[in-house]
């Protein structure tokens, strides 16, 4: 049996200097080398890591938030390269469990509401007003579902999960500290600050999309330092505690209100499903409370943060008058009454837009209608918004579930390592929660998920939840099954 805190405690060292060193050479060289080249150099990494993870395919797995950082660069057919590695990375978890690797991914009700979802985004694709545009947009779900359906096939014990969620932090920090590396002069354009040009923006489109990508960041890193802290995991520790610091100055620089709405549900949630993270976030609760009071009560003046007049432009702001986001979500309404079953197929707002189906003229130029609800709603009916709800349920029964199972009984060891007996599992999944909750929060106000990359990470964090959920039924997963009379090394994990 393996007890979190002790035996986990030197490979997880080990794995974390080694995703930090392997993240930060991948940074460096895109700074440095063009992406043709970079592209060049860096395939036979990838292949040697591919031979590498037949015996361990979480580690294949692992390179795609290491990766991240690369993510959007362009292949052949219009494929992002994030898309095209977990292509890659499911076939390697594809032979690794034809050779016994890994584990049978068996019921797992995440992936089955999960592909419920994606199921109704192809029938709506049938009677769409663009089937091809639909189609792409397809094959970006059924990617981001093989990478769930994947991470539930590796992640055998929970050295694994350590593995991928340490891998998950340091690739979210990247990804963060390229906002930060050169942040350009803001230009508020109005007096309350609810137009602001030049706002960094990172790897990304635009600045909502780092944005929403630092809250996710940041809510799985809180979890993951709270977790490293129980369990005296000194190092890790500090990788985490870095990469959320990291997370946290890449959300302000931001300036997204909506990541900002989005990172606060998360914490909220954090708390909910985390009773070891509570202390420190009703800290930090009463310290923002406070700071919150003095910035209304303090009398507005030049010399005022940007972020804090940012923030107080939510509870006061008079409104970007260049926001076309109120004709976008009445275009949405339109769209909904004219198409309320199927909509009219994913990726096709514009498109729908454009071709007459518009009755709002100022939102024929939106790609999106700027709302989570709204957008599959309008692209994929009622249809959609019925798989939505019940991806929604099903996932937050299981991160409730998981946050409520005991944990396995130790057989031996002080009362330290029994009581953290299956902390890394409820911590992961309190975490990969609370990134899916920021991602709702922001879909009030927004729609960031067209970037492949955010898509990714959305994906990344439903896989890991129920990675976590199959661990709490699944009580005695095998690392390598039996083959040819080969001994079989059996690791316990938390029910």
């Amino acid at each position: 049996m393996i007890r979190e805190g002790t035996a986990e405690r030197g490979p997880g060292l080990t794995h974390a200097a080694a995703l930090m060193l392997a993240t930060v050479g991948v940074w460096i060289a895109g700074w440095n080398v063009s992406p043709t080249l970079g592209l060049v150099l860096l395939v036979p990494v990838l292949v040697a890591t591919a031979l590498i993870s037949v015996r361990r395919p979480v580690l294949a797995v692992a390179t795609v938030p290491l990766l991240l950082v690369v993510g959007n660069v362009g292949l052949p057919l219009s494929l992002p390269l994030v898309r095209g590695q977990i292509l890659a990375v499911a076939a390697v978890v594809l032979i690794a469990r034809a050779r016994g690797y890994g584990r049978r991914i068996g019921w797992s009700p995440v992936i089955a509401a999960m592909a419920l979802l994606v199921a109704a985004a192809l029938v709506s694709t049938l009677s769409g007003v663009d089937p091809a545009r639909s189609l792409r947009h397809d094959v970006g779900y059924l990617v981001g579902l093989l990478l769930a359906a994947a991470i539930v096939v590796v992640t055998v014990d929970r050295s694994d999960l350590l593995l991928l969620a340490s891998a998950v932090c340091v690739g979210g920090a990247i990804l963060c500290a390229t906002a930060l590396t050169s942040i350009p002069e803001l230009q508020v354009e109005n007096r309350d600050a609810s137009l602001i040009v030049n706002r960094p923006a990172g790897i990304f489109g635009q600045p909502n999309e780092l944005g929403l990508a630092a809250a996710m960041t940041l809510c799985f890193c809180v979890a993951m330092t709270v977790v490293a802290h129980r369990q005296r995991q000194t190092w890790m520790t500090a990788l985490f505690a870095v990469a959320a610091l990291m997370a946290a100055v890449a959300l302000v620089a931001s300036l997204s209100r909506g990541a900002w709405i989005g990172c606060a549900l998360g914490l909220v949630v954090l708390a909910l499903l985390l009773r070891e993270a509570r202390t420190l976030l009703i800290s930090l609760a009463t310290v923002a409370t406070v700071g919150l009071a003095l910035l209304v009560i303090a009398p507005p003046s030049q010399n005022t943060p940007v972020a804090a007049q940012r923030l107080l432009s939510i509870f006061g702001g008079q409104g970007n008058p260049y926001d076309e986001r109120p004709a976008a979500r009445a275009e949405a309404v339109v769209q909904m009454s004219e198409n309320p079953v199927l909509g009219t197929g994913p990726g096709t707002f514009q498109v729908a837009a454009k071709q007459g189906l518009a009755h709002v003229e100022a939102a024929q130029n939106e790609e999106h209608a700027h709302n989570l609800a709204l957008a599959v709603g309008a692209e994929q009916g009622v249809l959609g918004v019925t798989a939505l709800l019940v991806a929604t349920g099903v996932g937050a029964r299981e991160a409730l579930r998981n946050s409520r199972a005991p944990a396995l009984r130790a057989s031996s060891g002080d009362a330290q390592s029994k009581a953290t007996t299956g902390l890394t599992t409820r911590g992961v999944s309190a975490g990969a929660g609370a990134a899916l909750a920021a991602v709702i929060g922001h879909g009030a106000v927004d729609y960031p998920l067209r970037n492949p990359v955010i898509a990714t990470m959305a994906w990344l964090f439903i896989g890991l939840l129920a990675a976590c959920a199959r661990s709490r039924t699944h009580t005695h997963p095998q690392k390598h099954e039996a083959t040819n009379n080969e001994p079989v090394a059996t690791t316990a994990v938390r029910r």
